[in-house]
């Protein structure tokens, strides 16, 4: 007894995709990615042209300060207290606030 094995026909409408060829250009990434928001790249831009002190603060709560190095869609390259290079993807992050220096808080020295 054999056993057939029904294979129905392929729908023609349907694209082929031959391995080692390209069908159709690559989509850029980072910031010319549609999926960038242009509301964060004023910021971003000023916090790197002032070399502004950030504070970090992720999902869990913990905080991490540094400066704004560069930037794209994900990963956000900052340059931390201790002038080490640190990615952060953006993804685990809550908030970026400027970090307020301790005059400007108010905050002086009894004397």
């Amino acid at each position: 007894m054999s056993r057939r094995i029904e294979i129905p026909p392929r729908d023609a409408s349907a694209p082929v995709r031959v391995p080692g060829t390209q069908s159709a250009p690559k989509k850029p990434s980072g910031v010319f990615n549609e999926r960038h928001t242009s509301a964060q790249d004023p910021l971003y831009r000023a916090w790197i042209a002032s070399a502004q002190r950030l504070v970090l603060t992720f999902d869990d709560g913990s905080e991490m300060g540094g400066v704004l190095e560069a930037y794209d869609t994900y990963a956000l390259h900052l340059r931390s207290e201790a002038d080490q290079p640190i990615l952060v993807f953006k993804q685990s992050l809550r908030s970026i606030t400027p970090r307020l220096d301790d005059a400007a808080s108010g905050d002086t020295p009894e004397g």
